[in-house]
């Protein structure tokens, strides 16, 4: 405390003192609202009251809080024994005096705390994380959840996610993610775009970038081996009608055939074009399945056999992989020839236009080449939407379970189970959605799903609630597909 004289400020010193909270009395307090959260609780039981409180002790003895009410109130709520207080002498000789020396020393300890920017908190905790303290032991001292020291630490190492965090922009799970794409600007820009609309929208956006990534990647390594063997590579598709680049579906060999799939390609005279599509694979062996082999009734029900000659859907996955479309660069070299679609279009090129009517050889090859292109953009357009719809799964799937872990269902989620079934009384029974239920809950099957109802001795209403939106749920998710 100091006292002020026309000239000079007169220090008066205090004494600090470990005092049981429950003696210490309080002054009015320019805050006249106290919030203590659950976090700020769990701070004072790890680590106790680390800040001294400012107290005033009066003539009679008695110790009033002057400055931090929320650390007694705390210590108060969390069973603390005894606090750091900084006891100072009553200092004012009259009530109006006390009170504004009371005001003064509030408002200045409040205004001039400044809190840690969200960039320092990382590289804090990152420093913390150096030392070899387990994210499990930091979270547990800095009361956070072990998710966040992860992210947390993770974004530390980026200036980019560090200036978002420090923007108000992102949480330390988020920052993590654009951590994870620093160096790819535009992939930031759609991540801080999809932060700004905000709810799911940013954990689709990672979901879909991850799948571009993946899909990049695998087309570097399929690049480099066609590098490799010799080829060029073209970066753009090239027309039908480019003549420097032929397809092989417009090439035939000296008899007049079609190439066959086997037919050796010299890489001086050959190109590729590498573009992704999506196969199936056995779960197990890796090895291609092909899509018609495939019992597609059994997809979501285990319990389904598959018609005779074919395979469950449950022993197979999609994999993205990378296809070549080739392109031969001088024909002629090759021993080749052009197919008779194209033929008008060389000899147009080699000399004066040919008159043509509309349904002349190169009239009906255009547009065949064009239903061509447009089947292979809306090919492309499945291919998208797949890969988007398998983004938007992901973080669906990823919400639904963290929303089933609850140990009492959200509000509402009575009238919508009761809504869902009035509306459709068979969802249960048409969706196949048992096996999804399961995996949603966390446990290994139908089965399970219905020991977890069973088990008197755990289960309350409240959890039961829980689990028939599950089971609901799960009926929806079977039912809603990519194309959804």
């Amino acid at each position: 405390m100091s006292t002020t004289t026309e000239n000079t400020t007169e220090q008066i010193a205090g004494s600090v003192e470990y005092i049981d909270p429950q003696v210490l009395e309080f002054e009015d307090n320019v805050r006249d609202h106290v919030e203590l959260d659950k976090d700020f609780l769990a701070s004072l039981r790890e680590l106790g009251v680390i800040v001294p409180i400012l107290a005033v002790r009066d003539a009679d003895g008695r110790t009033y809080v002057r400055e931090g009410q929320c650390r007694t109130l705390g210590a108060r709520e969390v069973g603390l024994s005894g606090v750091p207080v900084y006891v100072l002498p009553a200092g004012a000789t009259d009530d109006d005096t006390a009170t504004v020396e009371r005001i003064m020393q509030q408002m200045v300890a409040n205004d001039q705390r400044s809190a840690l920017t969200n960039s320092q908190r990382a590289r804090a905790i990152q420093q913390m994380l150096d030392t070899g303290m387990s994210a499990t032991k930091v979270a547990k001292k800095l009361s956070m959840r072990r998710e966040d020291v992860k992210a947390a630490g993770a974004a530390s190492k980026s200036a980019t996610a560090l200036d978002a965090l420090d923007g108000g922009q992102l949480d330390f799970t988020q920052a993590e993610a654009l951590a994870e794409f620093d160096g790819d600007d535009a992939a930031i820009e759609q991540l801080m775009r999809a932060a700004h609309w905000g709810g799911n929208h940013f954990e689709h956006a990672v979901a879909s970038l991850r799948s571009q990534r993946e899909i990049k990647a695998l087309a570097a390594e399929a690049e480099q081996a066609y590098v490799q063997g010799g080829y060029t590579i073209l970066d753009d598709r090239p027309r039908w009608s480019d003549l420097a680049a032929v397809g092989v579906e417009y090439l035939r060999s000296g008899d007049d055939e079609r190439l066959p799939d086997d037919f050796e390609k010299k890489p001086e005279h050959w190109a590729v074009y590498l573009t992704d599509d999506c196969a199936y694979v056995d779960k197990t062996t890796g090895e291609e399945v092909d899509e018609g082999d495939i019992d597609w009734d059994t997809e979501n029900d285990d319990d389904t056999e598959p018609a005779e000659g074919l395979r469950h859907a449950s022993t197979i996955t999609e994999k993205t992989v990378i296809v070549p479309e080739w392109y031969c660069l001088d024909y002629a070299a090759a021993g080749l020839a052009l197919a008779p679609s194209l033929q008008n279009v060389a000899a147009r090129q080699a000399g004066p236009t040919v008159e043509s009517g509309g349904d002349s050889p190169e009239a009906i090859a255009e547009r065949e080449a064009e239903q061509q292109e447009v089947e292979r953009r809306e090919r492309r357009k499945v291919l998208v939407l797949n890969r988007l719809g398998d983004a938007a799964e992901s973080v669906r799937r990823d919400y639904v379970t963290k929303l089933l872990a609850r140990k009492t269902a959200p509000k509402g989620a009575a009238t919508f189970v009761a809504h869902c079934l009035t509306r459709d009384p068979y969802i249960l029974c048409q969706n196949h959605g048992s096996s999804l239920t399961a995996e949603l809950l966390g446990v290994k099957d139908e089965r399970a799903v219905r020991a977890m109802v069973n088990d008197f001795s755990t289960n309350i209403d409240a959890r039961a609630q829980v689990i028939s939106l599950a089971v609901v749920l799960g009926a929806l998710e079977a039912r809603t597909d990519k194309s959804a």
